[in-house]
């Protein structure tokens, strides 16, 4: 037996098989999420291919693209989701799910750097298009017409 096959069958013992309708948390890399976003995203299995163990899961923005083998989700002991709670009309990826999931608008921030006599009143600066006041992070201690 090669090496291959028995970490197969070793992951086989270790993770028990989710089924149809399991719910299950899949971690969100390091990367792809904002620092106030959560660190796993809330899914429901919808499909699993027997032969190659991938499952295909469902969030509520959409069906996650490319399959998911078992060590890369944790199974929930509770059904907090079902397929009536998810969107099975699109495929997103695991940052846009984040993103629509996400209180704080996903990774990254905006920042504005305007600066000359038409500070934040025009839509060239990000929070004016935006319809948000500017912060201290823009200009800490500049004037600004737009806080």
């Amino acid at each position: 037996m090669s090496q291959a096959q028995r970490m197969v069958k070793r992951s086989r013992v270790d993770l028990k098989a989710g089924e149809v309708g399991d719910n299950v948390a899949v971690p969100v890399p390091l990367v792809d999420r904002g620092r106030g976003d959560p660190r796993n995203i809330l899914g429901v299995i919808l499909h699993r291919d027997v032969e190659t163990d991938i499952y295909t899961i469902a969030v509520k923005a959409g069906i996650l693209h490319g399959g998911y083998s078992r060590n890369q989700f944790d199974l929930c002991p509770q059904r907090l989701l079902t397929e009536e709670d998810v969107s099975l009309d699109k495929a997103v990826s695991l940052r846009s799910a984040v993103i629509e999931q996400s209180a704080s608008g996903g990774q990254g921030f905006v920042k504005c750097s305007c600066a000359g006599s038409t500070k934040c009143k025009t839509n060239r600066c990000n929070y004016y298009k935006a319809k948000v006041l500017c912060n201290s992070r823009c200009h800490s201690s500049q004037s600004c017409t737009n806080k």
